[in-house]
């Protein structure tokens, strides 16, 4: 009996602890950014709006370096650079730059939406 006492407390301990790591979700969670955009009438909303520009734009960064390193590794290979394969991820890699720079913009541009007018 002690025993099961003592399980119980630890489960209870284990489980309101685990509840802090929860989290709570936003308001925008579950929407698509479209319906964000669509529906965007606060400063909360703008600045969701933003933070999902800000990950994309993270994302982006992350796929350029790796069609970086790759078109550094096709050019060490010569089969494959003459096959052309470093002009492709050096391509992929520029696209991949300037989508994230696009992001950076549109989530500085829903920042300054969510500011108060003065």
């Amino acid at each position: 009996m002690k025993t099961w006492k003592s399980i119980g407390i630890v489960m209870l301990v284990l489980a309101v602890g685990a509840l802090g790591y929860w989290s709570v979700g936003s308001a925008q969670e579950g929407k698509s950014i479209e319906q964000m955009i669509a529906g965007a009438k606060t400063p909360a909303d703008h600045e969701a709006i933003a933070a999902y520009y800000d990950k994309e734009a993270r994302d982006a960064h992350e796929k350029h370096t790796k069609h970086q390193k790759m078109e550094e590794f096709y050019q060490k290979n010569p089969a494959m650079n003459k096959a052309g394969f470093s002009f492709h991820c050096d391509r992929i890699a520029l696209d991949f730059q300037e989508a994230a720079r696009n992001y950076e913009n549109l989530a500085k541009l829903h920042r300054e939406m969510a500011k108060p007018a003065k």
